[in-house]
């Protein structure tokens, strides 16, 4: 029989920074600490000056950036490796799948607790640009996907955030059982917001607002919605491009573009806001828009939802489980429809208000505040259920039969 208040041990790379990663986790780890249940975060702290609620506990593993550029981190907590002092511990939740990833394998192996994991981000997409010279060589020859394929196959289940993120992992030959419910956004992007002069704050006046809130790496390909808005602005000269969001590898060439094109009037990068600065860009924006080929679900989206803004972007892994495609938004297949969907978006009033009224509902959906409760559900289903069956090496597709028959009463989660 399962104890009521669990003792979770969440292991990730990514917690403490600013990226869609960390805040995944975080906002997932504080939800469920606000459930009652004893969350313990296994990461390295890289920034502070976060309050932790009661029930979140966390351990530093030590760690470094991999570059002044980014929020990647590199970890190898050696020291506690194989030995784990953690005997409290009821289950493992992996976030991120490297070194750390590997620890808590062995933990968890020790203790004799289930394994559940979660692949936001494939690491086949990131190795090369921040490992260069060894990345490139084991992008090459294929390593990552077989590295990534043989710790997931260790799991009793593995998550995803969305559908199509699934059907990568599908195609890549990963194992099921595999379900997807979202990573959620905190329900205080929710909240009711006035302007309260934000518009004049970023020299925004009264033109018609594209939001871009993301961190500036090549991935997100910042300079591609520079070039496409040229061609907007043409046919709404009224418009504004604001670019928000931590710096990255691409920041020197944003900066670049907008001054080499002479943009400054109606481009503009305003780097890492206040939280509410952004909740009221959020509020104020007429479209925000995500550009990338590849997301876990593309958070931003989400909480420019909350605040009643539609969405365009790529018609790409993730992104096309988020906005739904003539409702709450546009899906465009390269930067010419694009370009296209957000000019219609700023010439249609009465078609924008609309597509913002439906993202508001469907962002409903969301919210973290749910998710834990059916993380909940999912850890319990996994202690009682799952995790014998592994141990005793029972056949997978037992497993994988229970998991479809358990989330048919989850309406949030799908197989």
């Amino acid at each position: 029989m399962v104890k009521q208040k669990l003792d979770i041990g969440f292991f990730t790379c990514m917690y403490s920074q600013v990226n869609g990663t960390a805040h995944a986790v975080r906002f997932l780890s504080e939800a469920i600490a606000k459930l009652g249940h004893n969350v313990h975060i296994f990461a390295p702290k890289i920034q502070n000056g976060y309050q932790y609620p009661e029930s979140l506990h966390f351990y530093d593993l030590g760690g470094a950036r991999v570059s002044s550029k980014t929020d990647f981190v590199l970890s190898f907590p050696l020291h506690k490796y194989f030995f784990c002092q953690h005997d409290f511990l009821d289950i493992c939740h992996i976030h991120t799948h490297a070194t750390i990833g590997s620890m808590a394998i062995n933990w968890a192996k020790y203790l004799g607790v289930p394994l559940i994991g979660t692949h936001n981000s494939p690491m086949q997409y990131y190795t090369a640009q921040y490992v260069p010279i060894i990345g490139k060589l084991l992008t090459k020859i294929d390593f990552i996907w077989r590295y990534e394929r043989h710790v997931l196959d260790k799991y009793d289940m593995t998550h995803v955030a969305t559908r199509s993120k699934k059907d990568l992992l599908i195609d890549h030959r990963f194992k099921e059982p595999i379900i997807s419910l979202s990573n959620g956004i905190q329900d205080f992007y929710f909240e009711d917001v006035k302007e309260n002069g934000i518009r004049e704050k970023y020299n925004l006046g009264d033109k018609k607002v594209l939001l871009y809130a993301s961190r500036l790496s090549p991935e997100k390909h910042p300079l591609s919605i520079i070039r496409a808005f040229k061609k907007i602005h043409k046919e709404v000269p009224n418009s504004h491009l604001l670019l928000v969001g931590g710096s990255g590898p691409s920041t020197d060439a944003v900066r670049t573009i907008i001054k080499r094109c002479h943009m400054e009037d109606y481009v503009s990068y305003e780097g890492r806001v206040p939280f509410l600065d952004l909740l009221r860009l959020y509020n104020i924006a007429d479209v925000s828009c995500l550009w990338s080929f590849i997301e876990a679900e593309g958070l931003v989206l989400i909480e420019a939802m909350a605040q009643g803004t539609p969405n365009v972007g790529a018609n790409a892994i993730g992104i096309r489980d988020v906005i739904k495609h003539g409702k709450t938004g546009y899906l465009a297949n390269d930067l010419e429809e694009f370009a296209k969907y957000v000019i219609k978006l700023f010439k249609d009033d009465d078609l924008r208000a609309e597509f913002g009224k439906n993202a508001k509902k469907e962002a409903e959906n969301y919210k973290v505040s749910k998710v834990a409760e059916t993380w909940i559900k999912l850890y319990k289903f996994t202690m009682d259920e799952l995790y014998p069956l592994r141990f005793y090496k029972e056949e997978r597709n037992r497993r994988v039969e229970l998991v479809k028959e358990f989330i048919h009463h989850l309406p949030n989660v799908c197989f």
